[in-house]
């Protein structure tokens, strides 16, 4: 019983925010012009969406719950969405045929690299992620890293799920 209420805790508290020299970093090698970009999973204060905005990308961050966008408007995802909910939310990108960005953990880009988790579509594995600012400002250190389902201009990411002569 004890583990459990652990597990539901960690759970519940997986509100980590971006720092912005990794959205740098990795966003930078994207050719993101005359693109839609949805934000869902942040607000105004997200280095996700103050970055796109200073490079004068067309994006939008939406107060609305992930599962209640209309995804229809946009050409793209980029965020970092809560971990309990990384698996559900990519499956439904994916359902929608809906193009992402976004940061998991090492653990999930590890699962699938390895095959053992299937999205069913090329998946590239980015650049990695350290370190996350907490709500209360502190600053915890979490081994994660982007993935995304278009390759950047760079050519940099490799292909972690799917044939790449598809």
């Amino acid at each position: 019983m004890q583990q459990l209420k652990t597990c539901k805790r960690k759970t519940l508290d997986d509100e980590f925010y971006t720092m912005y020299k990794d959205v740098v970093r990795e966003l930078h090698k994207y050719d993101l012009r005359n693109k839609k970009i949805i934000c869902p999973c942040d607000n105004k204060e997200s280095n996700i969406y103050k970055y796109l905005k200073d490079c004068y990308y067309d994006v939008k961050c939406d107060d609305k719950e992930w599962r209640n966008i209309d995804y229809s408007k946009y050409d793209l995802v980029i965020t970092n969405p809560p971990f309990s909910q990384v698996r559900e939310f990519i499956r439904y990108l994916i359902s929608i045929n809906m193009d992402f960005i976004i940061i998991v953990s090492d653990v999930l880009r590890y699962g699938i690299k390895k095959g053992k988790t299937n999205f069913g579509v090329k998946i590239y594995q980015g650049k990695d992620a350290q370190k996350f600012y907490r709500p209360d400002g502190s600053i915890k250190a979490i081994h994660c890293g982007w993935i995304s389902t278009i390759s950047d201009t760079w050519e940099e990411n490799i292909i972690i799920e799917g044939d790449d002569n598809e």
